[in-house]
């Protein structure tokens, strides 16, 4: 049965939905959706028009060819996972997942900064000259602490809505400052406290999104964790003797976490307290100062 070209916009989901039961033997190239992520497609037509009539035109194709167990066959080998041209296409649409360097940095500034980093042994320093190789021309990079921390790896963690008060949840998160990751989630499973499983699966969400950015979670340790109000509290009336009551308010809040990498952030860090404490002066007893708070040359009796 041929499907016509032109559907209605019901017809078009029943399309779409029989095309990922049907897409593994849509396209002989090993992609699950073929030229739908290319360029070649009519670029005069609306983006949603161009494709539902390449699904409804491949679906049509699929039909016509090999039977059944082909299809089951290329289902099991095909999967978007394997799907090198479909996860491309997704890691194009997302550019958080890119580093900040490639985000926030021109191309000649990017060039510069990774030579800086590759020459001080992965981090940044400051004053530091390096040499184009295409060019042989020299250049300085300068930056502002927060531009520092900006461009290097970290993750960002918020967990979902948490019954619990500030105060609570401040001292139990107070151990976990400067903690190895995996550390850290090793405390929250052996912790008693009800707050250890909710920050443990915080945590365990930083391993998974790691791995989408392609970092190491053994790497990374908890640079800062913290807590706050999540929207408005709950109140009740809490009835009391003598014809009073009060509000009971139940309180909300969340905690946020941020995720950085010690071979990076930590070696600069150490670095810059020792070039700190190598430019403080040496402490001397009585230095070459007047004396303060001594009578003058004249007695008062």
């Amino acid at each position: 049965m041929m499907i016509p070209r032109y559907i209605n916009q019901i017809s078009r989901k029943v399309v779409t939905s029989r095309l990922f039961q049907t897409s593994a033997r849509i396209n002989n190239e090993g992609s699950l959706f073929g030229s739908l992520i290319s360029n070649t497609v009519d670029k005069d037509k609306p983006t949603g028009d161009r494709v539902l009539d390449n699904i409804s035109d491949r679906l049509e194709m699929s039909m016509e060819d090999e039977g059944e167990e082909t299809e089951n066959t290329l289902k099991k080998t095909l999967t978007p996972e394997r799907d090198k041209q479909l996860q491309d296409f997704i890691k194009s649409q997302r550019p958080y997942e890119r580093p900040a360097k490639d985000i926030l940095l021109s191309p000649l500034k990017r060039q510069i900064y990774e030579l800086n980093c590759r020459k001080n042994g992965g981090f940044y320093r400051r004053d530091t000259i390096v040499k184009l190789p295409e060019t042989n021309e020299k250049y300085k990079l300068h930056l502002t602490r927060e531009e520092i921390e900006a461009l290097e790896p970290s993750i960002y963690l918020q967990s979902y809505r948490i019954k619990s008060t500030m105060k609570k949840t401040t001292k139990f998160l107070r151990m976990f400052q400067g903690m190895d990751l995996k550390k850290g989630i090793t405390q929250c499973h052996f912790s008693k406290k009800a707050l250890g499983k909710e920050v443990g699966d915080l945590l365990e969400r930083g391993i998974e999104d790691a791995k989408t950015l392609g970092l190491d979670a053994n790497d990374l340790y908890i640079a800062e964790i913290w807590t706050g109000s999540d929207g408005a509290w709950m109140k009740r009336i809490d009835i009391k003797g003598r014809g009073r009551m009060g509000i009971i308010k139940h309180r909300y809040i969340h905690v946020k976490c941020i995720l950085k990498s010690k071979q990076i952030t930590l070696k600069r860090l150490e670095y810059e307290k020792q070039l700190k404490q190598g430019k403080k002066k040496p402490w001397v007893q009585l230095a070459n100062e007047p004396i303060r708070g001594v009578m003058g040359g004249a007695y008062r009796w």
